[in-house]
């Protein structure tokens, strides 16, 4: 059998070949008429695809993690499952006496309550809200403005390690990761803590910095820039597409959104349901973030001709 072009990045792949290794789409043969639609152009070829449809990027995504599930899942959990840990008991801890104030009062009573007690419900009533919004600062803030941008990292380098057709361990990515530990903390500890500020005074700015930042983690691996400049770099691309960007992450707020809703059915009590929501969001969260990576990618392609070469080269000098 001879070998064939594939339709959506150019390349001429052996034959037999099931998924296109450079875009991890089912190779179909290209055609004089067929318009190419995703991937990693080259460029000096063929002209520039279109860009790609968010459901085309989720389509990709949710095929990559179909056939490297084991390997994505583990990647994800070497750091994700100690964080969420500590994040659940942390919060529960935290949330101690605010369950304990709650059992102590008999909600089912008809009779009101008398003054001394009144007054303490209303005390209990305004510790509890401190309480939350010092467990939502503390806890987040590591789980969601470290540990996941960590893991997004890995997983953005296990995405581009399979676009490539490569198998590199999880052990070798994560070491790859930590070479560049320095400049991805310098980037996302100052993204996490604007984005905490935001939520905690007006919500708005939060939702906003959140939006701009969501490519600060690839910024900072992939391209290796640090500090301020990864925020501004990250706020620059979003901007340039920012209505792709907006669906992705509209997607990855309703995953989450289930992921609580179906916590909370199953299991009562702060501490269990934060274990079982961290569990069934260690289960989905690849296919965002895996669609966010393949976003990236393509922003960069469709504005600065970005192709698998220059992809590959990156990921070479991660092996060094």
């Amino acid at each position: 059998m001879a070998e064939e072009v594939c339709v959506h990045c150019g390349e001429i792949h052996p034959p037999r070949t099931a998924f296109c290794p450079i875009t991890g789409k089912v190779m179909t043969p290209a055609r004089a008429e067929a318009a190419d639609t995703g991937g990693l152009g080259d460029r000096g070829s063929a002209p520039r695809p279109a860009e790609q449809g968010v459901f085309d990027l989720l389509q990709q995504a949710i095929e990559l993690y179909r056939k490297h599930a084991r390997a994505f899942l583990t990647i994800a959990a070497v750091v994700f499952v100690p964080g969420a840990l500590a994040h659940a008991c942390a919060r529960a801890a935290i949330l101690a006496p605010v369950a304990a104030v709650t059992v102590a009062l008999d909600p089912h009573s008809p009779a009101p309550a008398a003054a001394p007690v009144a007054v303490g419900v209303v005390a209990a009533g305004f510790g509890a809200m401190l309480l939350g919004l010092l467990a939502a600062a503390m806890t987040g803030v590591l789980l969601y403005g470290v540990i996941l941008p960590l893991v997004q990292g890995a997983l953005a380098l296990a995405t581009a390690d399979r676009l490539l057709g490569r198998t590199t361990s999880w052990q070798d990515l994560w070491a790859w990761l930590f070479k560049r530990v320095g400049t991805i903390l310098s980037a996302i500890i100052p993204a996490a803590l604007l984005t905490g500020v935001g939520f905690f005074f007006l919500v708005v700015p939060g939702v906003l910095l959140s939006f701009f930042f969501a490519l600060v983690p690839m910024v900072a691996l992939f391209e290796g820039i640090g500090g301020t400049a990864a925020l501004r770099r990250s706020y620059e691309l979003v901007r340039s597409d920012w209505l792709r960007m907006l669906l992705v992450l509209l997607a990855f707020m309703v995953i989450s959104w289930v992921t609580q809703l179906v916590a909370g059915v199953f299991l009562r009590g702060v501490l269990g349901t934060s274990l079982l929501q961290d569990a069934l969001t260690l289960l989905v969260l690849p296919v965002p973030v895996i669609t966010s990576v393949l976003l990236y990618f393509d922003i960069r392609r469709k504005h600065e001709g970005f192709d698998h070469r220059q992809l590959a080269a990156e990921l070479e000098r991660f092996a060094r």
